[in-house]
């Protein structure tokens, strides 16, 4: 076992490492030997990671800017239930949508009393943190 000390983001870390192998010269690099702690700054994006990032994605659902009276999604997912519909009322608290997200459910909860003017996506749509989901009266 060899004892290391690393530092990430500014934070020093000591660790064991187990060598499995030396090089071929059965000498190890001069870097093993450091007791300086080793900054790593992080690497750049390469640019066509960079581009594909910024490039627009495919058949986006277009959202509308978030008002009082609508409720928005928490979190991006799959609608997988709409226990609602337009007209109901509902308890504050009361699950309107159950998202899945990462093969988990989530119940999303009316933020207040009142009653639905719309639900505004369907069963299968797939949804983005800040996205309309319901509309109240």
């Amino acid at each position: 076992m060899k004892k290391l000390r690393i530092a990430v983001d500014g934070k020093q870390y000591d660790v064991e490492v187990e060598i499995l192998e030396d090089d071929e010269n059965n000498v190890l690099p001069s870097y093993y030997n450091q007791t300086a702690p080793v900054n790593v700054a992080p690497r750049a994006a390469a640019p066509a990671a960079a581009a594909a990032a910024a490039a627009p994605r495919a058949k986006k659902t277009p959202t509308k800017a978030a008002g009082e009276n609508e409720l928005t999604s928490p979190i991006n997912g799959v609608v997988l239930e709409i226990p609602t519909k337009a007209g109901q009322t509902v308890a504050e608290g009361e699950v309107v949508i159950v998202l899945e997200a990462m093969k988990m459910k989530t119940n999303i909860s009316s933020p207040k009393a009142g009653e639905i003017a719309s639900i505004n996506v369907s069963l299968g749509d797939r949804v983005e943190a800040g996205q309309s989901l319901v509309t109240f009266k």
